[in-house]
């Protein structure tokens, strides 16, 4: 087989937990099973790959310095008073330039890495010489730097956008949106194939720049290796993956279950709702106020083997969206694995209908998130049909996966390399 070369730039990668590394993470293999020779090009964020050509560099700005830092910390210190020692003991000196930063540029901690990134994927083009250039992931550094390389080495790029650029989230200050909008018009006029994860993105980002008709590509996942073991068991477990703060978070379920409990008491014995990830002071707060307390079980931050494991032994699978605009036109990532498991699916979408359609076609269950009856209906729902049954009827496999997700993009790169 003839190989491929491409240079591959994400911001994240090798990190587990982490949606936008995951997406890059799990097509690596396939891509080189595919006949991709690439080399990839990330921040020092991520662990390094060992079996693959990696290329790791920092950013020079002392907001991207101190992000970076800390985030090598996280791994390593697992107290907070030994974080905060070697926190302050390591940026002391970067300190006083990253105050001066934030009064001129009120930008996103990573905007700087798109100079290191810019250099080092020049002279990857120059010595590789690849036939395309991919980039992808959240931060808008990786396709600036991609696009650069692209121009000046006249080698075709491909703009994955995993998260839509123009949000408030995404650019909380009036300075900085004003720069990520003209930045999105600029990538998506120069990219060859400009890519977001949903239809409505594409649609969104076309309405906002016209030019050139944007794709999308939904990502999917890995099908699970070892196959379901679940039992039906004495509680009715609901399961939650993935970090909750800011408008996701629990303000509708818990009245939802405080209204179903209210009526069906003897529920309150029955149900377990187990969350894992992070949560924020916010829905702390509302776990504090929650007057069945006992329910709940926090497990925090887990390896994503130990949460696929727990997805396939639930016997309800929780998705809450945010209830923010940013929900209208994208689609949870956690969603696919979900759709993998072969459990229930209760989701809690925003004004979504191409999410809706998505999880209706796949025979789960979807109401508004902001809307408290709408969620006690469906949870007394899936109740009974835990009750009535073996935990809820047997759903077929998933048709989005990793592997269609590369074979397409593959496809779109082969026609303008």
């Amino acid at each position: 087989m003839t190989k491929k070369k491409w240079l591959v730039i994400s911001y994240f990668a090798n990190i587990d937990a982490m949606a936008p590394s995951h997406h890059i993470d799990d097509r690596l293999p396939l891509l080189r099973e595919k006949g991709i020779d690439f080399i990839l090009l990330s921040s020092p964020c991520g662990t390094r790959f060992r079996d693959l050509r990696h290329v790791r560099v920092p950013s020079p700005a002392p907001s991207g310095i101190r992000y970076e830092v800390r985030y090598f910390l996280r791994k390593r210190a697992r107290k907070r008073f030994w974080f905060k020692f070697w926190e302050t003991l390591l940026l002391l000196p970067v300190y006083p330039f990253y105050f001066l930063e934030k009064i001129l540029l009120r930008l996103d901690s990573t905007w700087s890495w798109f100079i290191t990134a810019s250099a080092a994927a020049v002279i990857t083009s120059v010595r590789e010489r690849p036939e395309v250039i991919y980039s992808t992931g959240g931060p808008v550094s990786a396709h600036i730097a991609a696009m650069v390389a692209s121009s000046l080495m006249r080698i075709p790029h491909v703009a994955e956008f995993q998260d839509p650029l123009v949000h408030q989230y995404a650019a909380p200050g009036r300075f900085e949106r004003h720069i990520i909008r003209h930045l999105e018009r600029l990538i998506m006029r120069t990219a060859a194939v400009p890519l977001f994860l949903t239809k409505k993105a594409a649609e969104n980002a076309f309405e906002r720049n016209q030019g050139k008709s944007p794709g999308f590509l939904y990502p999917g996942a890995n099908p699970f290796r070892e196959a379901s073991h679940y039992r039906k068991g004495e509680t009715f477990t609901i399961a939650h993956f993935g970090s909750l703060g800011g408008s996701r978070d629990l303000r509708h379920l818990f009245p939802a279950i405080v209204m179903l409990f209210r009526q069906y008491p003897d529920l309150a014995g029955e149900v377990r709702l187990d969350l894992y990830g992070n949560i924020s002071r916010g829905v702390s707060r509302q776990i504090e106020q929650f007057p069945y307390r006992h329910i709940l079980h926090v497990r925090g931050k887990v390896k994503r083997q130990e949460a696929v494991k727990a997805m396939q032994t639930a016997d309800l699978l929780l998705l809450i969206q945010n209830t923010d605009d940013v929900s209208f036109e994208t689609i949870p990532s956690k969603v696919y694995e979900y759709l993998h498991a072969g459990r229930p699916v209760l989701a809690l979408i925003f004004r979504n209908p191409e999410f809706q359609e998505m999880l209706e076609e796949a025979g789960h269950n979807v109401v508004e998130a902001d809307d408290d009856m709408a969620i006690r209906g469906a949870l007394e729902e899936a109740v009974k049909q835990w009750k009535d049954g073996a935990g809820g009827p047997a759903f077929s496999e998933s048709p989005y996966t990793v592997e269609r997700a590369v074979e397409r993009l593959i496809a779109l790169a082969d026609k303008v390399a």
